[in-house]
C-alpha cells in the first residue's frame, strides 16, 4: 500500500460514525454484507474471519478495514471479543489531483489489515469510543469522532513505519474455499500451491494439519457427493458427469467412485433412483400435504387427473382455443428473437435497452446527443461526440484531449465525486456516463444513467467498442480503432529503428517518502508505454509485474531501491517534490546526475483512456526517438 497517499486522503477526509458495537460471547456465526465502510479489531479470542473471498484465522489482537458492500463472515466456537465500526466517509477535494488520488486509491473501500505491535493503545481508544457512543449525547459523540481519528493514525503508523504487520491470509482456508469452488474444473495441487504462492509441500502440510486430510483427498471427496447428486436426478449420462467433474474419463471415474460408496455409479443410480420412485404419497413422507393438497396428489399418482383434463377440454368452446392459438403465436413471435444489447431496432425506435458494467438493464436513447459524464471524457470524443458536460479532473488534467474540444463547448459540472445536480439538471442531458454506481440513483433522476468501468474491458479498444455500442456510435468506434492501430504501428515503427535490441523501460512516480514504479496496463503513461507500444519492462520492474500485486496500477517501493529498477530509458512523473528536493538515493544515480531521466507532465499522463493513450504513445515515441539519437552524438 501507498501509506503517504491513503493518509494524504485520510487527512482530508470527513467521516460520520453510523454504528459502534461490541461483541464478547462465544459460538459466533455472522455473515453479512456490509452497508457501510467498517473497521473489525478482534481483541481477544480466536475466529475464523472471511472478507469476501478472503480468509484470515485470527488467533490475536487484529484489525481489518472493509469496503461498503463487501461480505463479512466471523464464526468462533469458542469466546471471541471484537468491535465493529461502521462509517461513511468523504474527501474533500481540494484539486484534481487530490480527485485522482481518491480515484485511484479508494481509501473507504480498501480492504487492509494489521496485526498491531503496540494493541493497548489502540485497545484503550476502543473501549473509551464505545463508552461514549453508548451513551448517545452529542457532546460525547463528537468525542467519540476524534478518537476514531487518532484510532486511523495509529493504524497507518504502525504500517508505515513498519512495527505492525498485514495479517496473513488463511492459505490452508484460502485453499479449501477454492477447491470447494472449483470442483469441477481440473485442478493440481502444483496450480493450487502457485495461487497461493506457496510450495506444494508447505501446502500440503499445512492443509493437512487444518483439515487432517491432504487437498487431494478432499477434492476427491466432493467430487463425489456432487456426483451422487447428478445420478440421483437421473439426467446426465455417466460420462457427462465424469467430464462435468474434472475427472479424466468416464472409467478413471467409475473406479474412483466404486472406491468411495463400495458401488458402481450405475449400481448406486439404479438402486437410490428406485427406492425414491417407490415412495407413496403420504403425510408421513418430507414433504407435507394440507387435506385438499393430498387428495389432489392422490389424484395424480392414480391418473384420476387425466380424466378430469378430458372432461375439461370436452366443454372448452371452439372460439376460445382458436383465440388462444392466435395469443400463443403472437407470444412466440415476439419472444423468438434473443435478447441483446446490441438489439435490433425499427426506425421509429427511440430508446432501447442494454446491460451497463454493472450489470444494470437502462433503457436509453438509440443515439445519445447530449451527454454529461463525470469521468470519461477521452472514450466519449474518441467517438467525435462532445459531451456537455464534464468534471474537473478531465477538463484541467488531460491536456491532450483540449484539441477534440473548443473553449466553454464543455461546461465543468465540478469535481468528481462532487458534482452539481443543479449544473448537470440545466444542461438537459439525454445520457449521463458515470464510473460510480452509488451516484446512480441521483442521476437517474435527471437523465438515464450507465454504469461504465473500465477494469471490465480487456484493452484500449474494447474500452471503445463497448462505449461505442452504448452511445450508438459503432460506425464512429470502428474508425477509431483503425486510425489508432496504424497510428500506434508508425509510432512503434519509429521507436524501433532507433533503439538498440531488448531496450528496457521504467516509468516511476515520486511521493514524498517513497516513489512507485507505474504498472503496465494503467495510469500516468503505463498504458501508453507497456501497453499500447508494447515497450519492454526492465528486469526489475518485470518481476514485481508478475509477482506482486499493483495497487491501483502502481507497485509503492522505497527510496533506498530505486536504483534496482532503473532500464535503458527511464521516465519520471513527479506529484509531490515539485521543488525538486528529492532523496540523495534519486539524485545520486547516475541517470538522474547525467540528466538521462526524461520528465513527463502530470497534467498530460494524467489520463489513461484510449484517446489520451494514443497521444502519449506518439509523445512517448517522439521522446525516445529524440533522446537516442542525442546519446548517439
Amino acid at each position: 500500500m501507498n501509506y503517504d497517499a491513503y493518509m494524504l486522503l485520510w487527512q482530508n477526509a470527513f467521516i460520520q460514525l453510523k454504528q459502534i458495537d461490541y461483541i464478547n460471547k462465544s459460538d459466533v456465526h455472522v455473515s453479512k454484507v456490509l452497508t457501510y465502510s467498517s473497521f473489525l479489531i478482534v481483541t481477544g479470542g480466536g475466529a475464523q474471519v472471511v472478507i469476501d473471498d478472503q480468509p484470515y484465522h485470527v488467533q490475536r489482537f487484529s484489525i481489518f478495514h472493509i469496503g461498503k458492500s463487501q461480505c463479512l463472515q466471523i464464526t468462533a466456537q469458542q469466546s471471541v471479543s471484537y468491535f465493529l465500526i461502521s462509517y461513511k466517509g468523504d474527501v474533500m477535494y481540494k484539486d484534481a489531483f487530490m480527485q485522482h488520488l481518491h480515484m485511484h486509491y479508494q481509501p473507504f473501500q480498501t480492504h487492509f489489515s494489521c496485526v498491531p505491535a503496540n494493541p493497548i493503545v489502540i485497545h484503550s481508544i476502543l473501549q473509551d469510543m464505545y463508552s461514549k457512543w453508548q451513551s448517545g449525547s452529542i457532546q460525547e459523540h463528537l468525542s467519540v469522532r476524534a478518537s476514531f481519528y487518532e484510532l486511523v493514525y495509529h493504524v497507518f503508523r504502525e504500517l508505515a513505519e513498519g512495527q505492525g504487520k498485514p495479517h496473513e491470509m488463511d492459505k490452508a482456508e484460502a485453499a479449501r474455499l477454492f477447491i470447494k469452488q472449483h470442483i469441477h474444473q481440473p485442478l493440481s495441487i502444483q496450480t493450487l500451491a502457485d495461487m497461493l504462492q506457496i510450495s506444494t509441500r508447505h501446502l500440503l502440510r499445512i492443509f493437512k494439519a487444518r483439515y487432517e486430510i491432504g487437498p487431494q483427498i478432499y477434492l476427491q471427496q466432493l467430487r463425489i457427493e456432487q456426483a451422487k447428486q447428478y445420478l440421483l436426478t437421473n439426467q446426465y449420462g455417466i460420462k457427462e458427469i465424469a467430464i462435468s467433474l474434472g475427472f479424466e474419463d468416464e472409467y478413471y471415474f467409475s473406479r474412483a467412485f466404486k472406491k468411495a460408496t463400495n458401488m458402481a455409479p450405475s449400481s448406486f443410480r439404479l438402486k437410490y433412483t428406485a427406492s425414491m420412485s417407490e415412495i407413496a404419497i403420504t403425510n408421513e413422507n418430507h414433504f407435507q400435504y394440507n387435506n385438499n393438497q393430498l387428495a389432489q396428489a392422490k389424484r395424480f399418482e392414480n391418473g384420476e387427473n387425466e380424466i378430469m383434463m378430458r372432461k375439461m377440454i370436452q366443454h372448452i368452446k371452439l372460439p376460445f382455443l382458436l383465440s388462444l392459438i392466435v395469443l400463443l403465436a403472437a407470444c412466440n413471435e415476439d419472444t423468438s428473437q434473443s435478447k441483446v444489447d446490441e438489439q435490433t431496432l425499427s426506425d421509429t425506435a427511440v430508446t432501447r435497452t442494454v446491460t451497463d458494467d454493472s450489470g444494470r438493464e437502462v433503457e436509453i436513447p438509440v443515439k445519445a446527443e447530449r451527454v454529461v459524464t463525470d469521468w470519461y471524457l477521452g472514450q466519449i470524443l474518441a467517438l467525435d461526440v462532445v459531451p456537455v458536460g464534464g468534471v474537473t479532473a478531465n477538463l484541467d488534467y488531460a491536456a491532450f484531449l483540449k484539441q477534440h474540444y473548443k473553449d466553454g463547448e464543455i461546461t465543468n459540472i465540478g469535481t468528481d465525486g462532487k458534482v452539481s445536480l443543479e449544473k448537470v439538471l440545466e444542461l438537459k442531458p439525454d445520457l449521463i456516463i458515470t464510473w460510480n454506481v452509488e451516484d446512480v440513483a441521483k442521476y437517474e433522476k435527471i437523465a438515464p444513467t450507465i454504469v461504465f468501468a473500465e477494469d471490465a474491458h480487456q484493452s484500449a479498444m474494447e474500452e471503445i467498442e463497448a462505449m461505442g455500442n452504448y452511445l450508438g456510435r459503432q460506425a464512429e468506434a470502428e474508425k477509431f480503432t483503425k486510425e489508432f492501430e496504424d497510428r500506434i504501428a508508425k509510432a512503434k515503427e519509429k521507436i524501433m529503428d532507433v533503439i538498440p535490441e531488448g531496450s528496457t523501460f521504467t516509468i516511476y512516480e515520486m511521493f514524498e517518502k517513497n516513489a512507485t514504479i507505474v504498472g503496465q496496463s494503467s495510469v500516468s503513461g503505463g498504458r501508453a508505454l507497456y501497453q499500447i507500444l508494447g515497450m519492454k519492462p526492465q528486469e526489475k520492474v518485470q518481476e514485481i509485474f508478475d509477482t506482486k500485486e499493483a495497487s491501483n496500477g502502481r507497485y509503492e517501493i522505497s527510496y533506498e531501491v530505486v536504483g534496482d529498477y532503473v532500464g535503458d530509458y527511464n521516465f519520471m512523473i513527479n506529484f509531490f517534490n515539485k521543488d525538486g528536493q528529492l532523496p540523495a538515493t534519486w539524485t545520486n544515480l547516475d541517470v538522474v546526475k547525467n540528466n538521462q531521466v526524461l520528465e513527463l507532465p502530470s497534467e498530460y499522463y494524467f489520463a489513461s483512456d484510449p484517446l489520451s493513450g494514443l497521444h502519449q504513445a506518439e509523445e512517448l515515441a517522439d521522446k525516445i526517438v529524440d533522446f537516442t539519437k542525442a546519446q548517439q552524438q
